[in-house]
C-alpha cells in the first residue's frame, strides 16, 4: 500500500493512516509526501517523476493519493515556464492532463488506485478554487476503470450541510476539534477521525479488489493511539505556502 500526497499526507492524517493499515494483517504501507505541493508546479517538485520511481520501487497493490489543494494557481511546466494562468479558458483542459498524465504514470496491471477528495473547508475563498480542483479531480479519475474517486464531503458536514467542526473520536473523552486554526489541516484528533473515515474504503480495494466506497453506518476502525505529527520533510525553497494549502 502505497500513500503519496501533500501536508495531509505529510502529518496526522497521512501518519495515523500508514499506522493503521500497518497494524492490520498482511499489510505493509509506506508514505511519500511532501508539502505545498501538488501538479500545477512540477519546478518545485515534479510529482510525476516522484511517482514514477515510488511505484517502481514499492509495486504497491494499491496506491492512496490525496493532493490538489496547493493548486489553485498557474501551471508551470518543469523549468518554471508558466503555461496556463488560473482562471484563463484553457486552465481545467490543462489540468486535467496533467490528473490523466499522473494517473498513467501511477497505473499497472492488478493495481487499484484510490484518490481521496479533499475534504470541505468551510472557508469561502479558498472553497471557492477548491469546488473547480474538486471537480477536474472527480471527472478525471472516475473516468478510469482502475481508479476510484472517494467522496469525503460526508465525514465533514452534518445532515443539513453544514461544517463539522468537533466530534467524538476513539481515544478521546470529549468532542475534539478536528482542524487546527488555518482551517485546513487536521489537529491530531483530526487525522484519526479522516483516518479511521476512509480506512474501510482502502481496505476494500485490497480485500475485495472493487471500487465500493464504505457502506453508510460502518463502524469506525478500531486503531492504536493517534501518532504524534510530524513536520514536512524538507523546508519550502518556493513562493508556496508551507504545511498549508495556497488560499489567495
Amino acid at each position: 500500500m502505497l500513500l503519496l500526497g501533500d501536508s495531509l499526507i505529510v502529518t496526522s492524517f497521512g501518519e495515523y493512516l500508514e499506522k493503521s493499515l500497518n497494524a492490520s494483517p498482511g499489510i505493509h504501507a509506506v508514505r511519500k509526501a511532501k508539502s505545498s505541493t501538488g501538479l500545477a508546479r512540477p519546478d518545485f517538485f515534479d510529482w510525476m517523476k516522484a511517482g514514477r520511481e515510488e511505484v517502481e520501487r514499492h509495486h504497491p497493490d494499491v496506491v492512496v493519493v490525496i493532493m490538489g489543494g496547493n493548486d489553485g494557481q498557474g501551471l508551470t511546466d518543469d523549468k518554471g515556464k508558466a503555461k496556463v494562468q488560473w482562471g484563463a479558458p484553457g486552465w481545467e483542459a490543462a489540468y486535467r492532463q496533467r490528473v490523466e498524465d499522473f494517473l498513467h504514470v501511477l497505473e499497472a496491471p492488478g493495481r487499484r488506485i484510490l484518490w481521496l477528495e479533499l475534504p470541505v473547508t468551510g472557508l469561502p475563498n479558498f472553497e471557492r478554487k477548491l469546488r473547480v480542483i474538486r471537480r477536474v479531480l472527480r471527472e478525471a479519475v472516475s473516468a478510469r476503470g482502475a481508479t476510484t474517486h472517494l467522496d469525503t464531503r460526508s465525514f465533514f458536514t452534518d445532515a443539513k450541510g453544514g461544517l463539522v467542526r468537533e466530534a467524538r473520536v476513539e481515544g478521546f473523552r470529549k468532542p475534539m476539534p478536528l482542524r487546527m486554526e488555518d482551517g485546513v489541516h487536521f489537529t491530531l484528533a483530526g487525522g484519526r477521525y479522516f483516518a479511521s473515515s476512509v480506512f474501510p474504503a482502502v481496505l476494500g480495494l485490497l480485500e475485495a479488489g472493487g471500487d465500493s466506497a464504505p457502506a453508510a453506518g460502518e463502524p469506525e476502525l478500531n486503531a492504536p493511539e493517534p501518532a504524534v505529527c510530524r513536520e514536512s520533510d524538507a523546508a519550502s525553497e518556493a513562493p508556496m505556502m508551507p504545511l498549508a494549502f495556497c488560499r489567495e
